[in-house]
Protein backbone atom coordinates (compact mmCIF):
# COMPACT_ATOMS: atom_id res chain seq x y z
CA UNK A 1 0.00 0.00 0.00
CA UNK A 2 1.48 3.33 -1.10
CA UNK A 3 1.87 6.05 1.50
CA UNK A 4 -0.53 8.96 0.92
CA UNK A 5 0.88 12.38 0.12
CA UNK A 6 -1.47 13.89 2.69
CA UNK A 7 -1.71 11.99 6.02
CA UNK A 8 -5.31 13.07 6.59
CA UNK A 9 -6.98 10.51 4.36
CA UNK A 10 -10.60 11.17 3.40
CA UNK A 11 -11.52 8.50 0.83
CA UNK A 12 -10.03 5.10 1.64
CA UNK A 13 -8.29 3.23 4.41
CA UNK A 14 -4.53 3.67 3.95
CA UNK A 15 -3.14 1.65 6.84
CA UNK A 16 -2.96 1.97 10.60
CA UNK A 17 -0.42 4.82 10.52
CA UNK A 18 -3.16 7.06 9.09
CA UNK A 19 -5.94 5.68 11.29
CA UNK A 20 -6.79 7.52 14.49
CA UNK A 21 -7.25 5.58 17.74
CA UNK A 22 -10.26 3.20 17.99
CA UNK A 23 -8.13 0.79 20.02
CA UNK A 24 -10.96 -0.03 22.43
CA UNK A 25 -13.39 -0.55 19.54
CA UNK A 26 -10.85 -2.70 17.74
CA UNK A 27 -10.23 -4.89 20.78
CA UNK A 28 -13.97 -5.27 21.30
CA UNK A 29 -14.54 -6.41 17.71
CA UNK A 30 -11.63 -8.85 17.81
CA UNK A 31 -13.03 -10.35 21.02
CA UNK A 32 -16.46 -10.82 19.44
CA UNK A 33 -14.98 -12.47 16.34
CA UNK A 34 -12.58 -14.75 18.21
CA UNK A 35 -15.40 -15.88 20.50
CA UNK A 36 -17.77 -16.68 17.63
CA UNK A 37 -20.16 -13.76 18.03
CA UNK A 38 -21.72 -11.95 15.10
CA UNK A 39 -21.76 -8.16 15.48
CA UNK A 40 -24.03 -5.27 14.55
CA UNK A 41 -21.88 -2.15 14.13
CA UNK A 42 -23.94 1.00 13.67
CA UNK A 43 -23.45 4.74 13.92
CA UNK A 44 -24.43 7.98 12.26
CA UNK A 45 -22.93 8.57 8.82
CA UNK A 46 -19.24 9.35 8.32
CA UNK A 47 -18.16 8.42 11.83
CA UNK A 48 -15.67 5.91 10.42
CA UNK A 49 -17.39 2.49 10.46
CA UNK A 50 -15.95 1.34 7.14
CA UNK A 51 -12.41 2.44 8.02
CA UNK A 52 -12.67 0.60 11.35
CA UNK A 53 -13.77 -2.55 9.55
CA UNK A 54 -10.79 -2.35 7.19
CA UNK A 55 -8.49 -1.73 10.16
CA UNK A 56 -10.00 -4.78 11.86
CA UNK A 57 -9.55 -6.87 8.73
CA UNK A 58 -5.89 -5.88 8.51
CA UNK A 59 -5.42 -7.08 12.08
CA UNK A 60 -7.37 -10.31 11.59
CA UNK A 61 -5.52 -11.29 8.40
CA UNK A 62 -2.06 -10.25 9.61
CA UNK A 63 -2.09 -11.64 13.13
CA UNK A 64 -5.14 -13.85 13.67
CA UNK A 65 -5.17 -16.15 10.63
CA UNK A 66 -8.58 -15.13 9.28
CA UNK A 67 -9.72 -14.44 5.73
CA UNK A 68 -12.01 -11.44 5.30
CA UNK A 69 -14.64 -10.23 2.85
CA UNK A 70 -16.06 -6.71 2.66
CA UNK A 71 -19.42 -6.25 0.92
CA UNK A 72 -21.17 -2.91 0.47
CA UNK A 73 -24.92 -3.06 -0.17
CA UNK A 74 -25.51 0.70 -0.44
CA UNK A 75 -25.98 0.68 -4.21
CA UNK A 76 -28.10 -2.48 -4.31
CA UNK A 77 -31.84 -2.29 -4.93
CA UNK A 78 -32.93 -5.92 -4.70
CA UNK A 79 -31.85 -9.36 -3.58
CA UNK A 80 -30.32 -10.22 -6.96
CA UNK A 81 -28.01 -7.22 -6.78
CA UNK A 82 -27.07 -8.12 -3.20
CA UNK A 83 -26.09 -11.62 -4.32
CA UNK A 84 -24.13 -10.08 -7.19
CA UNK A 85 -22.24 -7.94 -4.67
CA UNK A 86 -21.42 -11.00 -2.56
CA UNK A 87 -20.35 -13.02 -5.61
CA UNK A 88 -18.17 -10.13 -6.79
CA UNK A 89 -16.45 -9.91 -3.41
CA UNK A 90 -15.76 -13.65 -3.48
CA UNK A 91 -14.42 -13.40 -7.02
CA UNK A 92 -12.13 -10.49 -6.09
CA UNK A 93 -10.80 -12.43 -3.09
CA UNK A 94 -10.42 -15.92 -4.52
CA UNK A 95 -10.98 -15.87 -8.26
CA UNK A 96 -7.71 -14.55 -9.64
CA UNK A 97 -4.72 -16.76 -10.32
CA UNK A 98 -1.57 -16.20 -12.35
CA UNK A 99 -3.14 -18.12 -15.23
CA UNK A 100 -6.59 -16.50 -15.08
CA UNK A 101 -9.78 -17.30 -13.21
CA UNK A 102 -9.55 -20.23 -10.80
CA UNK A 103 -11.47 -23.38 -11.72
CA UNK A 104 -13.29 -23.44 -8.38
CA UNK A 105 -14.60 -19.91 -8.91
CA UNK A 106 -15.67 -20.70 -12.47
CA UNK A 107 -17.61 -23.69 -11.15
CA UNK A 108 -19.16 -21.61 -8.37
CA UNK A 109 -20.28 -18.83 -10.72
CA UNK A 110 -21.75 -21.35 -13.13
CA UNK A 111 -23.71 -22.96 -10.29
CA UNK A 112 -25.48 -19.69 -9.47
CA UNK A 113 -26.04 -18.73 -13.09
CA UNK A 114 -23.50 -15.92 -13.02
CA UNK A 115 -21.28 -14.72 -15.82
CA UNK A 116 -18.20 -12.51 -15.86
CA UNK A 117 -18.06 -9.62 -18.30
CA UNK A 118 -15.48 -6.89 -18.57
CA UNK A 119 -16.52 -3.25 -18.42
CA UNK A 120 -15.86 -1.35 -21.64
CA UNK A 121 -15.07 1.76 -19.61
CA UNK A 122 -12.84 0.46 -16.82
CA UNK A 123 -11.76 -2.91 -18.14
CA UNK A 124 -12.62 -4.38 -14.74
CA UNK A 125 -14.63 -7.61 -14.38
CA UNK A 126 -18.33 -7.34 -13.63
CA UNK A 127 -20.43 -10.26 -12.42
CA UNK A 128 -23.99 -10.63 -13.66
CA UNK A 129 -26.53 -13.14 -12.40
CA UNK A 130 -28.38 -15.08 -15.05
CA UNK A 131 -32.11 -14.49 -15.29
CA UNK A 132 -32.78 -18.20 -14.85
CA UNK A 133 -31.57 -17.94 -11.27
CA UNK A 134 -33.30 -14.71 -10.31
CA UNK A 135 -36.11 -16.51 -8.48
CA UNK A 136 -33.78 -18.72 -6.44
CA UNK A 137 -31.79 -16.37 -4.19
CA UNK A 138 -31.62 -18.87 -1.33
CA UNK A 139 -30.01 -21.52 -3.57
CA UNK A 140 -27.46 -19.02 -4.86
CA UNK A 141 -26.58 -17.91 -1.34
CA UNK A 142 -26.30 -21.53 -0.25
CA UNK A 143 -23.81 -22.24 -3.04
CA UNK A 144 -21.77 -19.17 -2.10
CA UNK A 145 -21.83 -20.26 1.54
CA UNK A 146 -20.69 -23.79 0.73
CA UNK A 147 -17.73 -22.35 -1.16
CA UNK A 148 -16.75 -20.26 1.86
CA UNK A 149 -17.04 -23.27 4.15
CA UNK A 150 -14.59 -25.14 1.92
CA UNK A 151 -11.85 -22.63 2.76
CA UNK A 152 -9.25 -23.82 5.26
CA UNK A 153 -9.10 -20.56 7.20
CA UNK A 154 -11.86 -19.01 9.29
CA UNK A 155 -13.77 -16.31 7.45
CA UNK A 156 -15.22 -12.98 8.54
CA UNK A 157 -17.73 -11.19 6.31
CA UNK A 158 -18.60 -7.53 6.82
CA UNK A 159 -21.81 -6.43 5.11
CA UNK A 160 -21.86 -2.64 5.07
CA UNK A 161 -25.10 -0.62 4.83
CA UNK A 162 -26.95 -3.80 5.74
CA UNK A 163 -30.16 -1.87 6.43
CA UNK A 164 -30.49 -1.56 2.64
CA UNK A 165 -32.13 -5.01 2.51
CA UNK A 166 -35.23 -3.59 4.23
CA UNK A 167 -35.95 -1.67 1.00
CA UNK A 168 -35.97 -4.77 -1.20
CA UNK A 169 -39.49 -5.49 -2.42
CA UNK A 170 -41.23 -8.84 -2.35
CA UNK A 171 -38.18 -10.95 -1.51
CA UNK A 172 -38.39 -11.31 2.27
CA UNK A 173 -34.71 -10.44 2.21
CA UNK A 174 -34.24 -10.41 5.99
CA UNK A 175 -35.49 -14.01 6.25
CA UNK A 176 -33.38 -15.11 3.27
CA UNK A 177 -30.22 -13.58 4.76
CA UNK A 178 -30.96 -14.97 8.22
CA UNK A 179 -31.30 -18.46 6.76
CA UNK A 180 -27.98 -18.01 4.93
CA UNK A 181 -26.19 -16.96 8.11
CA UNK A 182 -27.57 -20.04 9.89
CA UNK A 183 -26.38 -22.29 7.06
CA UNK A 184 -22.75 -21.22 7.53
CA UNK A 185 -22.31 -21.04 11.32
CA UNK A 186 -18.52 -21.22 11.07
CA UNK A 187 -18.45 -17.86 9.27
CA UNK A 188 -18.55 -14.72 11.39
CA UNK A 189 -20.58 -11.71 10.28
CA UNK A 190 -20.34 -7.99 10.94
CA UNK A 191 -23.54 -6.20 9.96
CA UNK A 192 -22.75 -2.53 9.58
CA UNK A 193 -25.13 0.34 8.94
CA UNK A 194 -25.55 4.11 9.11
CA UNK A 195 -29.31 4.18 9.64
CA UNK A 196 -29.34 3.65 13.40
CA UNK A 197 -33.11 3.35 13.77
CA UNK A 198 -33.44 0.70 11.06
CA UNK A 199 -30.42 -1.26 12.28
CA UNK A 200 -31.69 -1.31 15.86
CA UNK A 201 -35.19 -2.41 14.83
CA UNK A 202 -33.85 -5.21 12.59
CA UNK A 203 -32.00 -6.81 15.49
CA UNK A 204 -34.18 -5.93 18.51
CA UNK A 205 -37.78 -6.44 17.37
CA UNK A 206 -39.14 -9.88 18.27
CA UNK A 207 -40.96 -10.42 14.99
CA UNK A 208 -37.86 -9.82 12.83
CA UNK A 209 -35.68 -12.72 11.55
CA UNK A 210 -32.44 -11.31 13.02
CA UNK A 211 -33.90 -10.73 16.51
CA UNK A 212 -31.16 -11.10 19.16
CA UNK A 213 -28.87 -12.87 16.71
CA UNK A 214 -25.87 -10.54 17.07
CA UNK A 215 -24.08 -8.27 19.52
CA UNK A 216 -25.07 -4.61 19.08
CA UNK A 217 -22.21 -2.11 19.16
CA UNK A 218 -22.85 1.60 18.65
CA UNK A 219 -19.79 3.44 17.34
CA UNK A 220 -19.20 6.84 18.94
CA UNK A 221 -17.03 9.75 17.76
CA UNK A 222 -13.30 9.53 18.48
CA UNK A 223 -12.39 11.49 21.61
CA UNK A 224 -10.88 14.97 21.20
CA UNK A 225 -7.78 13.96 23.17
CA UNK A 226 -7.02 11.11 20.79
CA UNK A 227 -7.59 13.30 17.74
CA UNK A 228 -5.38 16.04 19.16
CA UNK A 229 -2.50 13.61 19.57
CA UNK A 230 -3.06 12.15 16.08
CA UNK A 231 -3.23 15.54 14.33
CA UNK A 232 -0.24 17.00 16.18
CA UNK A 233 1.84 13.94 15.33
CA UNK A 234 1.29 14.25 11.58
CA UNK A 235 1.80 18.02 11.49
CA UNK A 236 5.00 17.73 13.50
CA UNK A 237 6.30 14.90 11.30
CA UNK A 238 5.99 17.26 8.33
CA UNK A 239 7.58 20.12 10.30
CA UNK A 240 4.31 22.02 10.35
CA UNK A 241 2.46 23.42 13.35
CA UNK A 242 -1.09 23.56 14.60
CA UNK A 243 -2.20 24.53 18.10
CA UNK A 244 -4.43 22.35 20.31
CA UNK A 245 -7.05 25.12 20.49
CA UNK A 246 -7.31 25.07 16.69
CA UNK A 247 -7.81 21.31 16.81
CA UNK A 248 -10.55 21.76 19.40
CA UNK A 249 -12.18 24.34 17.11
CA UNK A 250 -12.11 21.86 14.21
CA UNK A 251 -13.46 19.06 16.38
CA UNK A 252 -16.38 21.15 17.70
CA UNK A 253 -17.31 22.48 14.25
CA UNK A 254 -17.19 18.91 12.90
CA UNK A 255 -19.15 17.48 15.84
CA UNK A 256 -16.33 14.96 16.11
CA UNK A 257 -17.42 13.40 12.81
CA UNK A 258 -14.40 11.54 11.46
CA UNK A 259 -14.84 12.45 7.81
CA UNK A 260 -15.23 16.17 8.43
CA UNK A 261 -12.32 16.37 10.89
CA UNK A 262 -10.13 14.59 8.33
CA UNK A 263 -11.36 16.83 5.50
CA UNK A 264 -10.61 20.06 7.37
CA UNK A 265 -7.17 18.80 8.44
CA UNK A 266 -6.46 17.63 4.89
CA UNK A 267 -7.02 21.18 3.59
CA UNK A 268 -5.03 22.79 6.40
CA UNK A 269 -2.12 20.39 5.97
CA UNK A 270 -2.05 21.03 2.22
CA UNK A 271 -2.18 24.84 2.39
CA UNK A 272 -0.54 26.06 5.60
CA UNK A 273 2.79 25.52 7.31
CA UNK A 274 1.72 27.22 10.53
CA UNK A 275 -2.03 26.90 11.16
CA UNK A 276 -3.87 29.67 13.03
CA UNK A 277 -7.53 30.00 14.02
CA UNK A 278 -8.20 32.43 11.13
CA UNK A 279 -6.76 29.80 8.77
CA UNK A 280 -9.23 27.28 10.17
CA UNK A 281 -12.10 29.70 9.49
CA UNK A 282 -10.88 30.13 5.92
CA UNK A 283 -10.97 26.38 5.36
CA UNK A 284 -14.44 26.08 6.93
CA UNK A 285 -15.66 28.67 4.45
CA UNK A 286 -13.94 27.00 1.49
CA UNK A 287 -15.47 23.61 2.28
CA UNK A 288 -18.99 25.01 2.55
CA UNK A 289 -18.64 26.99 -0.68
CA UNK A 290 -17.50 23.85 -2.49
CA UNK A 291 -20.70 22.08 -1.41
CA UNK A 292 -23.06 25.01 -1.89
CA UNK A 293 -24.51 23.86 -5.22
CA UNK A 294 -25.37 20.47 -3.71
CA UNK A 295 -26.74 21.86 -0.46
CA UNK A 296 -28.99 24.34 -2.28
CA UNK A 297 -30.91 21.45 -3.82
CA UNK A 298 -32.34 20.46 -0.44
CA UNK A 299 -34.65 23.46 -0.48
CA UNK A 300 -36.10 22.23 -3.77
CA UNK A 301 -36.61 18.72 -2.39
CA UNK A 302 -38.58 19.77 0.69
CA UNK A 303 -41.87 21.53 1.30
CA UNK A 304 -41.67 25.08 2.59
CA UNK A 305 -42.63 23.99 6.11
CA UNK A 306 -40.05 21.20 6.10
CA UNK A 307 -37.33 23.53 4.85
CA UNK A 308 -38.12 26.18 7.46
CA UNK A 309 -38.01 23.63 10.30
CA UNK A 310 -34.86 22.06 8.84
CA UNK A 311 -33.07 25.42 8.70
CA UNK A 312 -34.24 26.42 12.18
CA UNK A 313 -32.88 23.21 13.69
CA UNK A 314 -29.52 23.86 11.99
CA UNK A 315 -29.39 27.31 13.53
CA UNK A 316 -30.30 26.12 17.03
CA UNK A 317 -28.59 22.73 17.33
CA UNK A 318 -28.34 20.95 19.62
CA UNK A 319 -32.08 21.54 19.96
CA UNK A 320 -33.87 20.10 22.98
CA UNK A 321 -37.52 20.85 22.23
CA UNK A 322 -38.52 21.62 18.63
CA UNK A 323 -42.18 22.02 19.67
CA UNK A 324 -41.51 24.68 22.28
CA UNK A 325 -43.31 27.99 21.93
CA UNK A 326 -40.05 29.95 22.07
CA UNK A 327 -38.43 27.97 19.24
CA UNK A 328 -41.50 28.13 17.01
CA UNK A 329 -42.02 31.86 17.51
CA UNK A 330 -38.33 32.73 17.14
CA UNK A 331 -38.21 31.15 13.68
CA UNK A 332 -41.78 31.98 12.66
CA UNK A 333 -42.68 28.33 12.00
CA UNK A 334 -46.44 28.54 12.38
CA UNK A 335 -48.56 26.04 14.29
CA UNK A 336 -47.00 23.35 16.48
CA UNK A 337 -48.88 20.71 14.48
CA UNK A 338 -47.19 21.94 11.28
CA UNK A 339 -43.77 21.75 12.94
CA UNK A 340 -44.53 18.25 14.26
CA UNK A 341 -45.55 16.97 10.82
CA UNK A 342 -42.47 18.50 9.18
CA UNK A 343 -40.19 17.11 11.87
CA UNK A 344 -41.53 13.57 11.41
CA UNK A 345 -40.89 13.81 7.67
CA UNK A 346 -37.33 15.07 8.21
CA UNK A 347 -36.62 12.27 10.69
CA UNK A 348 -38.00 9.66 8.31
CA UNK A 349 -35.64 10.96 5.62
CA UNK A 350 -32.88 10.96 8.26
CA UNK A 351 -32.11 14.56 7.43
CA UNK A 352 -32.73 15.28 11.10
CA UNK A 353 -31.68 12.89 13.85
CA UNK A 354 -32.26 12.71 17.57
CA UNK A 355 -29.04 11.96 19.40
CA UNK A 356 -28.88 11.77 23.20
CA UNK A 357 -32.09 13.75 23.51
CA UNK A 358 -31.11 16.55 21.11
CA UNK A 359 -32.19 17.19 17.54
CA UNK A 360 -29.45 17.71 14.93
CA UNK A 361 -29.13 18.01 11.18
CA UNK A 362 -27.56 14.68 10.26
CA UNK A 363 -24.96 15.93 7.79
CA UNK A 364 -22.53 18.18 9.66
CA UNK A 365 -21.39 20.27 6.71
CA UNK A 366 -24.97 20.79 5.58
CA UNK A 367 -25.86 21.89 9.10
CA UNK A 368 -23.05 24.45 9.13
CA UNK A 369 -24.07 25.81 5.72
CA UNK A 370 -27.73 26.14 6.69
CA UNK A 371 -26.85 27.82 9.98
CA UNK A 372 -25.04 30.51 7.98
CA UNK A 373 -28.09 31.38 5.84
Amino acid sequence: MKEPFNPFVINTYQGKDYFCDREIDLDMLISHIENDRNVVLYAWRRIGKSALIHRLFEELETFKGFETLYIDLLATQNLEEAIQAIASAIYEKYGKTTSGISASIQKLLASIGATINFSALSGLPEITLGMNKSEQPSQSLKALGEFLLSRKKRIVIAIDEFQQITDYEGAKAEAVFRTWVQQIPEVRFIFSGSHRTLMESMFTEKNRPFYQSSQLESLQPIKLEAYTEFILKHFQAAKKTIEPDSIAKIYTWSRGQTYTVQLVCNHLFANFKKVTNPDVDVVFDQILKQQQAIFANFQKMLTRAQWNVFRAIAKEEPLQNPLSKDFIQKHNLGAASTVSTALKALEKLELVIKDEGSYLVHEVQLARWMASL
